[in-house]
């Protein structure tokens, strides 16, 4: 291997090093690193809260907008779909190099609806990061029953 083959590898990768970090480092407290830890983990944070009126769930969504959350109702189940696309582009046209990559990634929450939720008062928001869907509850009648 000639002196200037060895001079065009080194380019070669030290160019590479410097694309890498470029499209993978980035600082822990970032907006891309908040939303990398939030799809590395299975499961989307979720708090239930009951009170004698309504019904409150609380999903913790750091680094998502609003347009990736999906929520529909499906069989008495509450569905929360929050997906990611990204695509890479490097494109060098003095070298003749052209990379593309691109990838998608979902995560999914289901909740059976409590029974005594109203389905049509179901209502969300979405702020900071945090979705919050609300029901009203109907009221439960009780009455007791007597031993025979």
């Amino acid at each position: 291997m000639t002196e200037h083959d060895q001079d065009f590898l080194k380019q070669a990768r030290d160019w590479v090093k410097k694309m890498d970090s470029l499209f993978q480092r980035y600082p822990d407290d970032s907006l891309l690193a908040s939303i990398d830890q939030f799809f590395q983990n299975r499961q989307i944070p979720t708090y239930v809260k009951n009170t004698e009126d309504e019904w409150i769930v609380t999903y913790q969504l750091p680094g998502v907008t609003k347009d990736r959350i999906h929520i529909s109702i499906e069989d008495n189940r509450l569905v929360v779909k929050v997906t990611e696309k990204q695509e890479q582009e490097v494109k060098d046209d003095q070298k003749d190099y052209y990379h593309f990559r691109q990838f998608q990634r979902a995560r999914e929450s289901i909740l059976s609806l409590p029974g005594t939720v109203i389905p049509s008062t179901l209502t969300t928001s979405f702020d900071h990061g945090l979705l919050k869907v609300k029901a009203k509850k109907q009221a439960i009648k009780k009455r007791d029953l007597s031993i025979d």
